[in-house]
């Protein structure tokens, strides 16, 4: 089954805009082939569906994507998209071309279709160019939907069941050659307002100046300011399943750390958390706000506790996920300091010498104590997931040598878990962050 998250991702994909806000129909669906291309790594592809679609009203839309997913089921390694805009209302034979990246095993051809209206495919076909430069025909299953009374044999969905509004069926004559079609015949769908895609939100966009760098952020709700930090090569929507959670109590303010997300960072010094930290405290200057609530994930953890440490007066409560002192196997699964260290190496040789950056940050860095959280007097929540790759007595470790913290594991989560079960850790933190008794995981120390 295709992952449910994958689904939300695509359905922003193909939003609509107007009226000063996005929307997207609440017809919405998808089909798709999958692929084994293990053999093609490296080879040009080429992928067509032919498609003639009837608007109903003006939120028919369609739209093609080629997914390019490595050997686990959310390892998608690139996404390929079709160069032109759809067209109504006559059969068009539409083309994304790209390359099979390595460590690539499997291509996902995507058929997204929204709003009301009949929508016709036909004649879905790929192509791999040989080491001769000749085009090789890799089949389809029921490409030409001419081969099963079922108008969609061989087909993923995402979902079990179909939208209320959809019909399906195979229309005979129907297609670009009179050949046998697949039908979907979509009815009343209406326009909803999309979420927006967190960090590239311009409506809700600052920018903050500094000496050779550009601050982005995002500011949502009213209240108290709370400070959201995102981890290692993330940016703001890495927190996209809180922050709407979060501006329901705070006015939250959503940072995309130096050299990372839409944050401009021209020098090539090392980075360091510490220089993170001094970061938040001149954002928060620039917004006149004496202090701040703080929430840091990951590497986000690991600049609140130095903003705590350094600008005490600047934090009013800390939470910290999946945060670690130093970078050694104290702190941190030995499998990630490898896997990070071979990355490294591999950007260096390709001269990505920005993205090498961020690894030299998280295998160098940071370099707290023990004693040094001592000094630190915000009250804290040390949060981790059962299966965190930072190690659960180094979490423990953190908030034993707190003054003023307690310390969650939830259950059943990674480093992910923001991400992987929102609902848990959203309540947990606002639970802390409002003073309210805890439903989450009894806090041990």
């Amino acid at each position: 089954m295709v992952p449910k998250a994958l689904l939300f991702l695509l359905l922003l994909a193909v939003s609509f805009t107007g009226f000063g806000q996005t929307y997207h129909s609440t017809n919405s669906f998808f089909f798709l082939p999958e692929v084994a291309v293990k053999q093609f790594q490296g080879r040009p592809y080429r992928y067509q569906v032919s498609v003639n679609y009837v608007p109903a009203d003006t939120t028919a839309h369609f739209t093609p994507r080629v997914m390019q997913q490595g050997k686990r089921e959310f390892d998608f390694k690139q996404t390929d998209q079709l160069t032109e805009r759809s067209r109504p209302n006559a059969w068009h034979t539409y083309t994304i071309q790209g390359q099979v990246k390595a460590g690539v095993e499997k291509l996902l051809f995507y058929s997204i279709i929204e709003g009301n209206g009949t929508f016709f495919f036909d004649n879905l076909t790929l192509q791999v160019q040989t080491p001769n430069q000749e085009w090789q025909t890799v089949p389809l299953k029921n490409g030409d939907f001419e081969h099963s009374a079922t108008p969609l044999a061989g087909y993923e969905t995402g979902r079990k069941d179909l939208p209320a509004g959809l019909v399906l069926a195979l229309a005979p004559g129907q297609g670009p050659d009179q050949s046998q079609a697949l039908q979907l015949t979509f009815s009343g769908g209406t326009l909803a307002k999309t979420t927006p895609w967190y960090g590239h939100h311009a409506a809700a966009g600052h920018t903050c100046q500094l000496p050779g760098v550009k601050l982005y952020y995002e500011t949502y709700g009213q209240g108290e300011p709370l400070l959201l930090l995102h981890g290692n090569g993330e940016s703001i929507n890495s927190f996209r399943r809180q922050i709407d959670a979060f501006a329901t109590h705070f006015r939250v303010i959503a940072v995309d750390t130096r050299a990372q997300g839409q944050s401009v960072d021209t020098l090539t010094t090392p980075l360091t958390y510490d220089l993170f930290a001094t970061d938040m405290k001149t954002l928060l200057d620039s917004l006149q706000l004496p202090s701040a609530h703080v929430v840091g994930w990951s590497d986000g953890g690991n600049t609140g506790l130095l903003l705590a440490q350094h600008y005490p007066a600047y934090v009013r409560k800390l939470v910290t996920m999946g945060a670690n002192l130093f970078p050694t196997t104290e702190a941190v699964e030995a499998k990630m300091l490898r896997q990070s260290e071979h990355s490294r190496q591999t950007l260096l040789k390709q001269g990505k010498t920005a993205q090498a950056r961020l690894l030299t940050l998280v295998l160098t860095e940071p370099h707290l104590s023990y004693e040094a959280l001592a000094t630190i007097q915000a009250p804290t929540l040390v949060l981790a997931g059962e299966k965190d790759i930072i190690k659960r007595a180094h979490t423990q470790a953190i908030a034993a040598h707190l003054p003023h913290a307690q310390v969650i594991i939830l259950p059943g989560v990674t480093h992910y878990a923001p991400q992987e079960n929102p609902a848990l850790f959203n309540e947990t933190v606002l639970n802390f962050l409002l003073d309210r008794p805890a439903t989450a995981p009894s806090p041990s120390k």
